[in-house]
C-alpha cells in the first residue's frame, strides 16, 4: 500500500517530550514501513526521519515574550494551528502521485474531507479525541473512514462509518518492566487539567498518608493554581513535563498509578505505559479505561467516580500481580499488534 500518514501540526514525531498522539503516529509510519509499504509522513519540523519519505511542516517565530501573543491575541494558537494545517493540505495535493489513501492522526481533522474528496483518495480517520455531535455530522455526509480506538468511543454516535477498532501502543522494549520497585509512592502522569482530576489523587495520596508524585504539562493554570495549595515538595509532588529517561523510571518505581479522569477517555496512553513497567493501575471507571484495564488483575476500575472506593483500591494493591500487568500489555498493546491492526483495516480500503 502507498499511505500518506498525516502526523502533528503541532509537536514533531516521535515528540521529544510530552505527547501521547504523536508516538502513535511515529509507530505507525515505522511499523508500516517496516511491513514493506511505502509511506509518506507529513508532521511538524523535528520529526525523526526513518524508512519513509518524510516531509515537515511548520515555522516558528520567536516572540519576544509570552504576552506577545497570549495576552494580546488569543486565538494565535488556534490560528497557528490552521497554517499548519494549509501547508499540509497543500502537500497532500502537491504529492498526489505518491500515496493511494491518507490516514491521518491530526486534530482539526473536519478540513481534509473536502480535499480528500477533491483528490480523489480515500481518507480514514483516527479518532485520538472524542467525537462531538459537528463533527459526527460532516463525518456522515463525506462517509468517512474511521478508525476508533477504543469501542467505547462508538457509543454516542454509532451510525457512522467505522472501519476498525485498533487500540494504542507502548514500546515494551522501552518501557522495561521492574518486578521489585525501589520506592513506595503514588504516581499520576498526564497534562494538569480538570477533567484528568489530579485534585482527587492529591486527597487520596493524603488520606492514606502516602506520598504522590504528578507529573506533566499544565494545561489548565487556574486548576493548578488550585492544586498547588497542597503541593509541598515532600509528600505531594509535581515534577513538570519529564524526558523519557525520568518518565520510565517514575513507572518502573511507583507502587501504584492513579487516573481518577471525570471525563470521556478516548484510551488512556499512560495507563499501558504504567502497565508495561509492571506498575498496576487504579482508574475512574468512565470512557475506556473498562476496555484497558483487567479489574482485579492489572488494577481496579472504580464505578461511580468514587474516592472513597480508589483509597480502598489502593490499599490492597499489594493483591495485584506486577507480573500480570506486563503481561497483559504483551498480549494486547504491543507495537507490533497495533501495526498489523492498522494494516489490516487499511486493506479494506484498498482492496
Amino acid at each position: 500500500m502507498r499511505i500518506a500518514i498525516l502526523g502533528s501540526a503541532a509537536m514533531s514525531v516521535p515528540p521529544s517530550h510530552q505527547g501521547g498522539t504523536e508516538w502513535i503516529a511515529y509507530y505507525q509510519a515505522k511499523g508500516l514501513a517496516g511491513l514493506g509499504h511505502k509511506i509518506t509522513l507529513v508532521s511538524f519540523k523535528g520529526s525523526l526521519p526513518g524508512d519513509y519519505k518524510l516531509i515537515e511542516i511548520g515555522y516558528t517565530y520567536e516572540a519576544k515574550t509570552s504576552a506577545d501573543i497570549d495576552e494580546i491575541e488569543s486565538s494565535r494558537a488556534l490560528r497557528t494551528e490552521n497554517v499548519r494545517l494549509a501547508e499540509t493540505m497543500g502537500k497532500l495535493a502537491e504529492l498526489i502521485s505518491d500515496y493511494d489513501l491518507i490516514l491521518n492522526n491530526m486534530r482539526g481533522e473536519a478540513v481534509f474531507l473536502p480535499l480528500a474528496k477533491f483528490l480523489g483518495k480515500p481518507l480514514v480517520n483516527v479518532m485520538h479525541l472524542p467525537l462531538f455531535p459537528e463533527l459526527a455530522n460532516i463525518f456522515k455526509i463525506y462517509n468517512t473512514n474511521i478508525i476508533t480506538i477504543s469501542n467505547n468511543q462508538r457509543k454516542k454516535f454509532p451510525d457512522l462509518n467505522y472501519l476498525s477498532t485498533v487500540y494504542n501502543c507502548v514500546d515494551t522494549e522501552k518501557y522495561v518492566y521492574n518486578p521489585r520497585p525501589k520506592a513506595d509512592y503514588l504516581l499520576m502522569m498526564g497534562t494538569i487539567g480538570r477533567h484528568k482530576n489530579q485534585g482527587a489523587a492529591v486527597r487520596i495520596a493524603k488520606k492514606l498518608g502516602m506520598k504522590l508524585i504528578l507529573a506533566g504539562k499544565i494545561r489548565d493554570k487556574e486548576y493548578f493554581e488550585e492544586l498547588k495549595k497542597d503541593i509541598d515538595g515532600e509528600q505531594i509532588q509535581w515534577f513538570g513535563e519529564l524526558d523519557f529517561g525520568k518518565k520510565v523510571a517514575l513507572y518502573q518505581n511507583a507502587k501504584a498509578f492513579l487516573f481518577p479522569i471525570v471525563w470521556e477517555e478516548p484510551f488512556g496512553l499512560v495507563m499501558i505505559e504504567a502497565m508495561a513497567c509492571g506498575t498496576p493501575v487504579v482508574a475512574f471507571g468512565n470512557g475506556a479505561i473498562p476496555e484497558v484495564i483487567v479489574n482485579g488483575k492489572t488494577g481496579f476500575v472504580i464505578e461511580n467516580n468514587s474516592e472513597e472506593e480508589m483509597a480502598e483500591a489502593v490499599r490492597k494493591i499489594d493483591t495485584i500481580k506486577r507480573q500480570d500487568s506486563r503481561n497483559h500489555v504483551m498480549e494486547n498493546f504491543t507495537v507490533e499488534k497495533m501495526v498489523k491492526g492498522y494494516e489490516a483495516a487499511l486493506a479494506e480500503i484498498i482492496t
